[in-house]
């Protein structure tokens, strides 16, 4: 099978890892073009297109795309369109409520390698973007207020597996239901204890909070709370840590080919190859 990767200029990093582990997984048995706009999808032969992009995909850009594809956005909703560019044939975002309609996540194999260490009881890790600094900062000055050895870092770019495993506490304080770029996947196989907004991916992410703290989004009340609890009273964040434990196969890359190979695999036997680009 051809399969084409479209990377689009505004995919969130969560996009961007995910296109990372599938390309890594695809490479041995499929071939993988890998390009950054639609247009040049057109005459490569691909049998099926993965978008990996923003969660409004750009409508002119896929006015002639004939092309099978799954994205993790849709096109715009307009009232009037002379002519509607073509849906993605399988979106997998906004997170579905059922697990069964899924595509899984999938953490890069050096999180799992990585030894944990003995925690330090005083560094807190986020993922840094412009949507959650002012509930950061406003939950940092309250734990000021309380005690005053802990340093949070906020990471400009995706924590390694050996940054990962420095932290203490991991905070994902994601504001929408569309921010899927905490990293909260890689904190839990890392065996950090974990602090994550309520959203529906995260509470696919740590079964429903068995495996995570969470807390209502933009609470810095409820966040400060939670993460002095995860910092400082192990006989609550123990039971999260070894429940993430148990549950890290479900972050394995082979998980998400399993289901990613099927979609596109349908897709192909869906669609008569003479309606392809």
């Amino acid at each position: 099978m051809k399969i084409a990767q479209v990377v689009l200029p505004g995919a969130s990093a969560y996009e961007r890892k995910s296109q990372r582990i599938d390309l890594a997984l695809l490479v041995p048995d499929h071939e993988v073009l890998v390009v950054t706009e639609p247009l040049e999808v057109r005459g490569s032969g691909a049998d099926v297109a993965h978008i990996y992009g923003p969660p409004t995909l750009p409508a002119p850009q896929f006015q002639r795309f004939t092309t099978p594809y799954v994205a993790n956005g849709a096109m715009p909703r307009r009232r009037f369109a002379l002519r509607r560019p073509p849906e993605p044939a399988y979106v997998v975002t906004p997170v579905p409520e059922t697990e069964n309609d899924l595509l899984p996540e999938a953490v890069e194999e050096t999180y799992f390698e990585t030894p944990f260490p003995t925690p330090g009881h005083s560094t807190i890790g986020s993922f840094a973007r412009p949507s959650v600094e002012n509930i950061v900062e406003q939950t940092m000055a309250r734990i000021d207020r309380f005690r005053n050895d802990v340093i949070w870092n906020v990471f400009e770019t995706p924590p390694r597996a050996e940054q990962m495993a420095a932290i203490d506490v991991w905070v994902d304080p994601a504001l929408g239901e569309d921010d899927f770029d905490g990293f909260t996947a890689e904190a839990l196989v890392s065996g950090r204890v974990v602090v994550a907004s309520r959203t529906i991916i995260n509470l696919h992410r740590t079964e429903k909070g068995r495996t995570a703290f969470l807390v209502p989004p933009n609470d810095p009340n409820e966040a400060t709370h939670a993460i002095l609890a995860a910092l400082f009273k192990p006989e609550l964040s123990g039971s999260k840590v070894e429940g993430a434990k148990q549950t890290q196969s479900k972050f394995r890359p082979r998980q998400r080919l399993r289901v990613l190979a099927a979609i596109y695999g349908n897709l192909v036997r869906q669609e008569p190859r003479s309606q392809r680009s």
